[in-house]
């Protein structure tokens, strides 16, 4: 039988919905079972601002999108300080799936604890597509809630 993993560095992405706070609540229990570091990440989408023909439009859509990421990052270190768990929080700009990725490298991750599916797939059955795509593209242990 393996021995049991050590998880130093805890990765939950959140997107702010009820499915990322159940994730991020289960990844909260695993950073104080392990005495782990978590790491909150915010995805900004620009994907979206790209039919913005003035850059002062996409100047302020990146604005209102980081003001978002940091209110979602945030609430969810004060659930991880309450609970006595060191955290980092990070609002990128990116796709969620890239920007998940990127970090759980650039940061040697040990564990991605995230909801099943978010506010763009509330009505699927089982998981949704960026939770599906980082679990088939990470050789780490990815659990979902």
């Amino acid at each position: 039988m393996d021995e049991p993993r050590d998880f130093d560095d805890i990765l939950v992405p959140t997107d702010g919905s009820k499915a990322a706070r159940n994730g991020a609540e289960q990844a909260i229990k695993f950073a104080r079972r392990n005495d782990a570091t978590l790491h909150v990440l915010y995805a900004m989408d620009m994907g979206d601002a790209d039919y913005v023909a003035v850059p002062s439009d996409i100047a302020q859509t990146r604005g209102r999108l980081e003001k978002k990421g940091q209110k979602f990052v945030s609430e969810i270190d004060d659930l991880a300080t309450d609970a006595g768990v060191d955290c980092v929080t990070t609002v990128r700009a990116n796709t969620p799936v890239e920007a998940i990725l990127e970090y759980v490298d650039d940061h040697d991750i040990d564990l991605v604890v995230m909801g099943k599916r978010g506010r763009s797939d509330p009505d699927k059955p089982l998981i949704g597509s960026i939770t599906n795509r980082v679990v088939g593209s990470l050789d780490i242990p990815v659990f979902t809630a």
